[in-house]
């Protein structure tokens, strides 16, 4: 988008302030805006659908997700995301059809290798699942999200002194993420041998699916 369109911060700004259907008519406008490259315009689809996630919208979220993956098929992270609200809704065959073609497309993405090891792993093949996650790591070791989904791997699978090691790396990459937060803090408790945080953890992890980095993802098209 050009420097003197503010459309997009407009957008937001209504969204921050409760004004969500002003907010979405302008989103949308962005959307349809054919002057702009598929990508900037995929990159919006997938915030906004980033969005109605955060409100549990999640039928509206997929239709703005596959928008996103329409317009930009090459972007791994747009079919993450659509993933990840396929898996939100019950739908985990459709999420994992999406990873295991995306994980073929593209073997070397820390993304496609992360979220396919995660789903193999959910899938009853822990070992091989931990190891293409351990991959992505080496791959990306500054994603916090990375390192909450590993720790909380180890969790499930009864070692949580590792699952320390990795909520610890990932809340010094990024404190302020909520989720690495409440990945930690269970870790902590797991450590202590206080079991009920576990079943609290299971239920609340498939928001580890998204990664959260709003600063970098409006730098993406300059939005």
């Amino acid at each position: 988008m050009r420097n003197d369109d503010h459309r997009f911060t407009v957008a937001a700004e209504y969204w921050e302030e409760g004004r969500v259907n002003k907010a979405l008519a302008v989103f949308d406008a962005i959307i349809a805006d054919e002057a702009l490259s598929h990508s900037a315009r995929a990159i919006v689809c997938e915030y906004v659908g980033r969005l109605q996630i955060g409100i549990w919208e999640l039928p509206d979220a997929e239709r703005y997700l596959r928008r996103a993956v329409e317009l930009d098929h090459d972007e791994v992270e747009h079919h993450i995301q659509l993933a990840n609200c396929l898996a939100l809704q019950e739908r985990p065959e459709d999420a994992w059809q999406i990873v295991r073609q995306l994980y073929r497309n593209h073997p070397e993405h820390p993304a496609a290798v992360h979220y396919m090891g995660k789903m193999v792993d959910e899938r009853g093949q822990p070992e091989r699942g931990l190891a293409l996650m351990k991959k992505s790591l080496r791959l990306d070791p500054k994603n916090e999200r990375f390192w909450a989904n590993v720790a909380f791997t180890y969790l499930m699978h009864g070692n949580p002194s590792a699952a320390m090691v990795c909520s610890e790396q990932a809340l010094s990459l990024n404190p302020q993420d909520e989720v690495v937060q409440f990945v930690h803090e269970v870790a902590k408790q797991f450590e202590k041998h206080e079991d009920a945080a576990l079943p609290a953890l299971t239920q609340q992890m498939p928001l580890a699916f998204t990664r959260s980095r709003p600063k970098s993802f409006m730098d993406r098209q300059g939005l």
